[in-house]
């Protein structure tokens, strides 16, 4: 039985893992001075854009960043496209979802060079489920 549980622990981790449906890459643009968020969403998923009421249920995308005395935000984040409008009859409301791919802009004031760390959170739903809220940190290199 001991050495079981390694070898549970690690399909746990994989199928938390497997169940995440979006791959992250983080970026900043020093020209537009904004850090750009790429989010691409596995087929037949969907995540929220922040246009979505905060009591319609469903989780939009948030991003978290941590203090920098080299780097602040300097505005709220900005979703590239067009967000699908819809009446979700699981949530009984009207909300706003991004397949396939979620950008979003966020701008910066950078001082100097400097390592900016956070973690986005966010929801992914199919049409048939949702998974629970996830956040996944992430870390960026911002070289003004």
């Amino acid at each position: 039985m001991p050495r079981l549980l390694p070898i549970f622990l690690l399909l746990v981790q994989f199928n938390l893992f497997a169940q995440n449906h979006v791959n992250w890459t983080f970026e900043y643009d020093k020209t537009m001075k904004k850090v750009l968020a790429y989010g691409r969403i596995d087929d037949h998923w969907h995540v929220y854009s922040t246009r979505t009421k905060k009591n319609a249920g469903p989780i939009p995308v948030t991003f978290t960043f941590e203090k920098n005395q080299f780097a602040k935000q300097k505005g709220k984040p900005r979703e590239e496209g067009t967000p699908t409008r819809i009446f979700d009859p699981n949530f009984e409301s009207v909300v706003f979802q991004y397949e396939n791919i979620y950008i979003v802009e966020i701008p910066f004031k950078v001082k100097e060079a400097t390592i900016l760390k956070g973690v986005v959170n966010y929801m992914v739903c199919d049409d048939k489920m949702c998974l629970p809220p996830i956040d996944v940190p992430f870390t960026i290199q911002i070289n003004p």
